[in-house]
């Protein structure tokens, strides 16, 4: 008879038990990687966040999504090109964004059947670099439907000296994919023969609107100058979506206000940087001419000149003339209040600017403060006599105490089936469109990013891609004619003689312990057993 088996269901149900965990293990483990793949996330932890995404470069592949798009990047780059790492991080972060972002890599010299059929496909042409590497005239090309863009390894790079380069990848390719998305351009109308900052690049930055002009085309913006002081200029702004009025130095007529303000109530929208107007006056200013303009959207300007002497918000060497603002919350300035779309919002800086007022007109609707002094700011309503200043001006009695406001918007009522109504922005200063706005780093980009969000507010279109340009990086090293004398010596000389010398000591300490005895470990003062052994007698 045989005996029982004993413990063999316990056996078997913590088989099953542990056959249940690795079941369950490899389960949790496909969720986990589920909702990892659905659920994507980066974290930028790099001092300047040089691979996080501008708010205007998220919209723009969302839109992607939205319109159901597809946008194509071939990105003709090799291991050795300095551009590769870099462009693979960024491009990690914009296929994270969106799902209609095709990325293809392509290798000059491993990848010759793809490259020849780019070449054959947008003309694309190649060479041998100095150093036998195959190089294209495009880093990059962006392609969607039967349009195409190329970008040049400029376009990815400002180059600062022999060595450092500033980065700018971010704004070339998020322009490339607008480009290609198509849509009808936005007009923009620069209003000409008033002494305004020029659409065309000058010598001098703070008289020129080059940089806005290059980055306005790139945003598929359509820019044209309008002369309205010109005799038969009876309808100057027919077809724009938006006027501009970029720094006048003189008045407008009675006749051109008439015509902008008209252009305006019937669903027009303006832009209005305007700083004080020197004149040969009693108090050395003159009017702008356009308070008519401005009034039916509750604002008004003010004939003086601000001043901000606290240290804390001054622009050194302007003699109070330059200095930090404060900005309000509004879609034109979302990106630049504390706890808005930028964890560190830049300053916005102002120069030479005439303090705005709000107007109580009959009809008008009541404007909203975009950019504000501080309390310690005061505004001179004569500057008679400002040649002879060499510091910041006397204050008088009659001087105004701050804070002033210096940037207002405003919207009137939609007209019929418009989707918004006529919309006003109006900055103090005829420098907020100074090119020079545009090249400060991203810490003091907030006029620039001001003046971009308010020309996309006006013409009700997406944020302009504006990317400051990055933090210099090395980019080579640069070696003297000295340096590579040295850098020979020590591999011809130096190194090889060291190797030679270290050799010899080896040599000659082995030579001089080859012929002694040897002398064996240490004997052990104990026993066999390992126990000491005493000695004496008992």
């Amino acid at each position: 008879m045989r005996a029982p088996v004993r413990g063999v269901g316990r056996v078997d149900a913590a088989q099953a038990l542990q056959l249940a965990g690795i079941v369950g293990a490899v389960v949790l483990a496909a969720v986990v990687n589920v909702l990892a793949a659905r659920h994507f996330e980066r974290w930028d932890w790099t001092r300047d966040r040089r691979w996080s995404l501008s708010p205007a470069t998220i919209e723009t592949l969302h839109a992607l999504d939205a319109r159901e798009l597809h946008v194509t990047l071939w990105v003709i780059a090799g291991e050795a090109d300095p551009v590769e790492s870099s462009l693979r991080q960024l491009l990690t972060a914009y296929d994270a964004a969106t799902s209609h972002l095709d990325v293809h890599w392509i290798d000059p010299d491993r990848d010759a059947v793809q490259l020849v059929d780019l070449q054959r496909r947008f003309g694309l042409e190649a060479g041998r670099a100095e150093d036998g590497r195959l190089a294209t005239d495009a880093i990059v090309i962006a392609s969607q439907g039967d349009r195409h863009w190329f970008l040049t390894q400029g376009d990815m790079f400002e180059q600062s000296d022999d060595v450092h380069v500033k980065p700018r990848e971010e704004r070339a390719l998020t322009q490339a994919i607008r480009s290609v998305m198509g849509g009808e351009k936005t007009r923009l109308c620069f209003t000409v023969g008033h002494g305004e900052l020029s659409l065309e690049p000058g010598k001098d930055d703070r008289e020129s609107l080059g940089a806005v002009r290059d980055l306005l085309e790139k945003d598929n913006y359509e820019l044209a100058s309008v002369d309205t002081t010109a005799p038969d200029a009876h309808e100057p702004f027919a077809g724009c979506a938006v006027a501009i009025v970029a720094g006048p130095k003189a008045a407008f007529a009675p006749d051109e206000a008439t015509r902008l303000r008209a252009w305006l109530l019937q669903g027009g929208n303006a832009l209005v940087a305007i700083g004080p107007i020197d004149a040969s006056t009693p108090t050395g200013l003159a009017p702008a001419g356009i308070d008519d303009v401005l009034a039916p959207f509750g604002i008004g300007l003010d004939e003086a000149v601000v001043h901000d002497v606290d240290p804390k918000v001054g622009v050194p060497d302007t003699h109070g003339e330059g200095f930090l603002v404060t900005p309000e919350p509004h879609p034109t300035t979302a990106g630049l209040v504390p706890g808005g779309g930028d964890a560190r919002p830049p300053r916005v800086a102002m120069f030479f600017a005439r303090p705005l007022h709000h107007v109580p007109a009959p009809g008008a609707i009541s404007a909203t403060d975009l950019l504000v002094t501080g309390p310690d700011a005061f505004s001179k309503a004569s500057i008679a006599g400002a040649s002879t200043w060499r510091d910041v001006p006397p204050r008088d009695p009659a001087d105004r105490a701050g804070p002033f406001v210096l940037a207002m918007a405003a919207e009137r009522p939609a007209i019929a089936r418009a989707t918004h109504g006529p919309r006003m922005v109006v900055v103090g200063s005829r420098f907020a469109l100074a090119e020079d706005n545009w090249r400060q780093p991203h810490a003091l980009h907030g006029a620039a990013f001001f003046v971009d969000s308010a020309i996309s507010w006006l013409a009700a279109r997406a944020p302009v891609v504006d990317v400051p340009d990055g933090a210099e990086v090395a980019a080579a090293m640069r070696i003297s004619e000295e340096g590579r004398d040295e850098v020979r010596r020590y591999v011809l000389m130096l190194m090889p003689l060291a190797t030679l010398l270290m050799g010899i000591a080896v040599w000659a300490w082995r030579r001089s312990s080859e012929n002694a005895p040897y002398a064996g470990p240490p004997s052990d003062p104990r026993g066999a057993g390992g126990a000491a052994t005493k000695t004496g007698t008992p």
